[in-house]
């Protein structure tokens, strides 16, 4: 591994999670985290399958490792990066099963090309200075016949735009996505599949997941998912 310089100034997150770290999973002990995380789960195991012996994952902007933990118990060997340290060191305290954690600036992640099975960003994209570049980096790393798999917020989402609103962080700080912004990001590198689930304590009646496939008919506008999840494969 190259040592990375995170004092780099053209990378940067959006928001210092640094001061946010040791509260930040408390969310999901609430009945919204917990509805939340449930639903985002099941959208990433309709997309991720559980991992064969040996597999590498890299988990880019892991922040406190509540994605890593989530990857490590489905047989990934995970090894979770984040340019805060206050982050890092929270993740490592939980000290999950199969998990390594290192801090790193996903503009210039400090792994050699086709290092990883599967490279993840879960609700990173939004928060990086240089979207294009940290993609590019996660391309390098996955192997060929490798999934990236990606996690956004999405900006037209009705919960969403009422965080807005309400100038919510880190929401305000960041950068949100339709399910079009995305896509065209991801496009080019690879064939795209993505789902989005509205949890049921949402209020908006049912759950639903659809395919790319059947998203190319929906309005933006009609899409009320909170999250979106792509994969690509190579």
């Amino acid at each position: 591994m190259d040592k990375t310089d995170i004092t780099n100034p053209a990378s940067h997150s959006l928001f210092d999670f640094g001061t946010v770290a040791q509260d930040y999973d408390r969310w999901y002990l609430t009945p919204e985290g917990r509805a939340y995380d449930r639903t985002q789960k099941m959208d990433v195991l309709t997309l991720l399958p559980r991992a064969q012996p040996g597999e590498r994952l890299l988990d880019v902007g892991c922040g406190t490792g509540h994605w890593s933990k989530f990857f490590g118990s489905l047989g990934y060997d995970v090894v979770g990066v984040d340019i805060s340290e206050r982050m890092i060191e929270v993740a490592e305290s939980h000290r999950p099963p199969n998990c390594i954690f290192q801090v790193a600036d996903a503009c210039r992640l400090p792994f050699q090309g086709h290092s990883f099975n599967i490279v993840t960003a879960m609700a990173t994209l939004g928060f990086v200075s240089d979207v294009s570049q940290v993609l590019e980096e996660m391309f390098r790393c996955v192997q060929e016949n490798g999934v990236v798999l990606v996690g956004v917020l999405n900006r037209l989402a009705h919960v969403n735009q009422k965080r807005l609103t309400a100038n919510r962080e880190p929401y305000v700080s960041g950068r949100l996505f339709s399910r079009k912004d995305l896509y065209d990001l991801l496009r080019q590198r690879g064939h795209v599949r993505m789902v989005g689930s509205v949890p049921k304590t949402t209020g908006y009646g049912k759950r639903f997941w659809r395919s790319m496939v059947h998203w190319m008919g929906l309005e933006d506008s009609r899409f009320e998912a909170p999250f979106i999840v792509a994969e690509v494969r190579r």
